[in-house]
């Protein structure tokens, strides 16, 4: 028995420790060699799947974010964004498009490890900043996600 994420998005609901993160862990993991036992022998995963999440502080060489962020301080460019202390926001921009530039066509996504900002502006924060004064589209805002 089991279950098949089918290809497109798929979103994983439910709350507070009921096992989301765990399960991501488990696709996460799934596209390496099992050890008898352990339990991911239940598990798989296509082999170029690659988690995507901010990493705080993370060195970033030559990568165009600027379709997920237009500006940033001190005119710092996003077309061909270098640093060696990367924020949640850049860094996660820079995960993702390194991941498509490999070639990955599984990306996997935890709430607890994401730039919020990255992810979504919600209807609080588009009132108070304006869209306009806001460096960075978030995520969900880009029609490759939207379902037909």
């Amino acid at each position: 028995t089991g279950m098949g994420v089918p290809a497109g998005v798929t979103l994983i609901t439910g709350g507070g420790f009921h096992g989301k993160s765990t399960l991501l862990h488990a696709l996460q993991f799934g596209v390496y060699d099992h050890v008898p036992g352990d339990g991911r022998e239940f598990v798989c995963c296509v082999e170029d799947a690659v988690k995507i999440r901010a990493e705080d502080g993370r060195n970033v060489s030559n990568v165009d974010i600027s379709a997920f962020i237009a500006d940033l301080p001190y005119g710092k460019r996003t077309a061909d964004f270098t640093t060696a202390n990367a924020s949640g926001s850049t860094s996660q921009a820079a995960n993702l498009l390194e991941a498509l530039e490999a070639g990955s066509q599984c990306l996997l996504f935890d709430e607890d490890t994401c730039a919020t900002n990255f992810m979504l502006r919600d209807a609080r924060i588009q009132r108070l900043i304006a869209k306009e004064k806001e460096p960075i589209t978030p995520l969900v805002n880009f029609s490759m996600w939207r379902t037909r």
